[in-house]
């Protein structure tokens, strides 16, 4: 038996077609299946790069509110430098025109200060007359174990009667921030002078020799 079959001309190239424009659809179909499969990806890595892998940002402190305990900016007028108090003492003792200063330590050597500001401008100091300006930083947050937690409060203070103030309210409590040798120590000195960077000078002196609690670097 035959069973071939004849097909015309006209159907063959039909057919052709037929399978051309099946052929071309089913790759369309394949090509926008995988561009949408690689955006969704991009999405998801885009989505991953966003997430913080150490949690949020710190947040500063701001410049007008400043870490407790953090260490103070000053300037000295220096008049010498010795390796020891009893030298320092010496040198302050054959010098009239010093009976304002003090002795101060810092980094095992002792230092003859005549004013402590809280600016460079405010100290007035001469080469030619062997005076130096000295800045240095001061940390007293160990000084609340001695009741004199407000020191560095006070080393920044520009007004003398709320150190006055300050020293007449005094507690016996050391947690309270002045204890009553903080509040005997501002009461000497504002009895001896009113001068403000002397003031400073004197419980440093103080704090950084006999109390030890004051650092200061430079």
């Amino acid at each position: 038996m035959n069973f071939r079959r004849k097909y015309s001309k006209i159907t063959v190239l039909m057919a052709v077609l037929h399978g051309v424009v099946i052929g071309v659809a089913a790759v369309a179909i394949v090509g926008f299946i995988l561009v949408g499969t690689g955006d969704k990806v991009k999405d998801k890595k885009a989505a991953v790069k966003e997430v913080p892998a150490s949690g949020p940002p710190a947040v500063e402190a701001p410049a007008d509110n400043p870490v407790p305990g953090a260490s103070l900016q000053l300037y000295a007028k220096q008049h010498g430098v010795f390796s020891t108090d009893q030298s320092a003492s010496a040198f302050i003792a054959g010098r009239p025109d010093l009976s304002d200063a003090s002795v101060v330590k810092a980094q095992d050597q002792y230092f003859v200060w005549s004013a402590i500001g809280l600016t460079e401008q405010e100290i007035d100091a001469d080469a030619a007359q062997e005076t130096y300006r000295k800045p240095f930083t001061v940390e007293a947050a160990a000084c609340s174990a001695s009741g004199a937690g407000k020191l560095k409060e006070i080393l920044a203070e520009t007004d003398i009667a709320k150190i006055k103030d300050l020293a007449a309210s005094s507690s016996s409590d050391p947690s309270g921030g002045i204890g009553p040798e903080f509040a005997k120590q501002i009461t000497a000195v504002t009895a001896f002078t009113s001068d403000l960077q002397v003031i400073r000078v004197y419980l440093l002196s103080h704090y950084s020799i006999k109390d030890g609690c004051a650092k200061i670097s430079f």
